[in-house]
């Protein structure tokens, strides 16, 4: 049996910001920690591959700058039901590859000297009264602390079997490739977010996000759908898909749908226990947009300062890491998006009223993502484009603006 003070269940971002910022308060820590995975890097991962602007801060605060290959995204564009409003901000997101990117951020920690264990299963775990014992396919460890970084599904919390009821979002996607010079989406930078498939049942939304695959342009086209509100009927993922898809020049059947779930936050959820300390995916992500990657290097910042401070005062009840995961300036948001996210999908259950507001308010939408985080609050507020009809690309054509002249007579105003 090998002893050790943390042992990491995770090579993920999740996993990795823990190691990394355990090692940024005392390079020491290296030595005394291990992260295993049953997965081998580059290993495939779903994901819309959206960093944002908070997760590229973290990253900078650990000392490493973005280099995975990424596409940089300068405006989001909202759509709602032939209407389309657009956010310019320089790198307001980076759109990488996440079998790149979780590789990329295991070499980081593997120059730092984190003893990473890949194709390494956790196949059984005891809970010890001072301890906890981890069983893998090559080795048996006793820790102190155990740090559940694998995902959704966690491995970990199902075999403690954590007090956790059941918050799984749904996600298809699928992956179209594309001429860079024909698509605006590459040439202007920009990601997509419609979520007129909300008055139809979904409740989130579909994206359009550029990416390239080994260097060749893709489009990473999906469906979100959070089902915060469970108690509503489920929508028809693979139909919306198509739809959508249809309505962009594109045949679903053409291509290989993959599908995932995802774990999203509860605020009142168990996020801890004695020597025990849930990130990432397994404490859970956003619910109203399903983001994972910047909260879950966020998640990596909170549980380094715990770990640290529990091996300090010898005291590992982890009581307080719940009210300092929601204390901390981006996890805090979860809250605020779990809160959004019945408001804003609960909606359409009033279909007059959720296209009032939306049509009503040209800062609705804006207020939504500015609020949550997902943007910057802006110095001007950006109008809604109208369209007669949206294109198959997605983009929309204006309305011409009214003169205020009126067909059978002259101008009110003259």
């Amino acid at each position: 049996m090998r002893q050790v003070d943390v042992l990491i269940v995770g090579s993920g971002p999740a996993g990795m910001s823990t190691a990394l910022h355990l090692v940024a308060l005392n390079p020491g820590w290296a030595r005394r920690m291990v992260v295993v995975d049953a997965a081998v890097h580059p290993r495939k991962k779903l994901c819309g591959g959206g960093v944002t602007r908070f997760g590229a801060e973290i990253l900078a605060n650990l000392g490493l700058e973005f280099e995975p290959p990424h596409v940089p995204v300068h405006e989001i564009r909202i759509i709602f039901e032939g209407r389309t409003l657009r956010f310019r901000e320089a790198q307001a997101l980076r759109v990488a590859r996440r079998d790149e990117f979780d590789h990329w951020l295991v070499l980081r920690g593997e120059e730092h000297g984190i003893e990473v264990r890949q194709g390494e299963a956790v196949i059984d775990i005891a809970e010890r009264e001072e301890w906890i014992d981890v069983v893998t396919a090559r080795e048996t460890f006793r820790t102190r602390v155990l740090v559940a970084a694998d995902g959704s599904t966690s491995f970990v919390k199902r075999r403690l079997r954590w007090s956790d009821r059941p918050r799984m979002a749904r996600l298809l996607e699928v992956l179209t490739p594309e001429d860079a010079q024909e698509r605006f989406e590459f040439t202007d930078g920009v990601a997509v977010f419609d979520f007129s498939p909300m008055m139809d049942g979904l409740q989130g939304y579909y994206w359009d996000f550029p990416s390239r695959i080994d260097g060749a342009p893709h489009m990473n086209r999906g469906v979100y759908d959070s089902r915060v509100r469970a108690e509503l009927p489920r929508a028809p993922l693979k139909a919306t898909l198509a739809d959508r898809l249809t309505r962009r020049g594109r045949v679903l059947s053409d291509h290989e749908i993959e599908g995932h779930p995802i774990h999203w936050f509860d605020p009142r959820a168990e996020l801890s226990r004695p020597h025990v300390l849930l990130v990432g995916d397994a404490a859970g992500v956003d619910p109203m947009f399903g983001e994972g990657i910047s909260f879950a290097l966020g998640y990596g910042e909170v549980a380094a300062a715990e770990i640290d401070d529990a091996f300090r005062r010898n005291t590992f009840d982890f009581a307080d890491y719940r009210r300092h995961v929601l204390a901390h300036p981006l996890l805090r948001r979860l809250r605020w998006r779990s809160i959004g996210a019945r408001v804003l999908y609960g909606l359409p259950q009033h279909p007059r009223a959720a296209r009032l507001v939306w049509a009503a308010s040209e800062r609705f939408a804006w207020a939504v993502f500015a609020w949550t985080g997902l943007l910057r609050f802006p110095t001007r507020w950006p109008r809604w484009r109208s369209a007669r009809r949206a294109r198959p690309d997605g983009a929309v054509r204006a309305r011409k603006r009214s003169t205020g002249r009126r067909r059978d007579g002259p101008d009110p105003r003259a």
